[in-house]
Parts: C-alpha cells; structure tokens; sequence
C-alpha cells in the first residue's frame, strides 16, 4: 500500500526537480541564478502559446501529461530522463529540502503578521 508519506516525496523530488533544471536552463543562457518562475513563465507562453504559473507547478506538482510533455520538452529533458532525476532523489535530501521550505513558510508567516 502506497503511504501519503511516499506521495509526499515523490511530489517532492518532482518539485526538487523542477527547480534544479529551471536553474540549469538559467545558468546556461548566461544567468548565473537561474531562470525565475516569471522567466519560465514568459517563454513558455512565448514557446507554446500556453500559459503556465511555474510557481505553483513547483510547490504543488500535480500536472497532466500534456503538461508534462511540455516542460520536458522545454526544459530540452526526455520524460524517462526526467523520472530517472526524480527517482534518483534521496530520502535524506528529500527531507532536508521539505524541513528548508517549512522554515521558509514560518520565517514568511511570522513576517507577515508583524504588518
């Protein structure tokens, strides 16, 4: 039987993964940060006449096939390509990665209560 726990760090690693290759693209056409989620955004709309909101598709990857397709193709990775970088995940990373955006979340939660 299939644990939310093991949902959890497969969406994860699709969300680790997602990050990793929109920074590589980034790094690789000169900019040293990476691509922002607006950069994604804009040539994907550009690309493929389709709108998209990277952003959530980071933080809450539950996209259709399509979709999937798509950012494979845009991010220049084949699908099984794709898989194979999520899959090769570790729990550990996996973990530290999930405890650093909760940290974040608390650190924005507390900021924004002060205003």
């Amino acid at each position: 039987m299939i644990e939310e726990e093991d949902i959890l760090h497969f969406t994860t690693s699709i969300e680790m993964v997602l990050k990793e290759l929109r920074m590589e693209k980034g790094v690789s056409q000169g900019k040293p940060t990476g691509l922002s989620q607006s950069d994604v955004n804009i040539e994907f709309a550009n690309k493929y006449k389709i709108t998209i909101n990277m952003g959530r598709i980071e933080s809450k990857p539950s996209f259709g096939v399509t979709k999937l397709f798509l950012l494979c193709d845009y991010f220049d990775i084949s699908i099984p390509q794709f898989f194979e970088r999520v899959l090769d995940k570790k729990k550990v990373d996996i973990v530290s990665f999930l405890k650093d955006k909760e940290s974040k979340r608390i650190k924005k939660s507390k900021f924004n209560k002060k205003d």
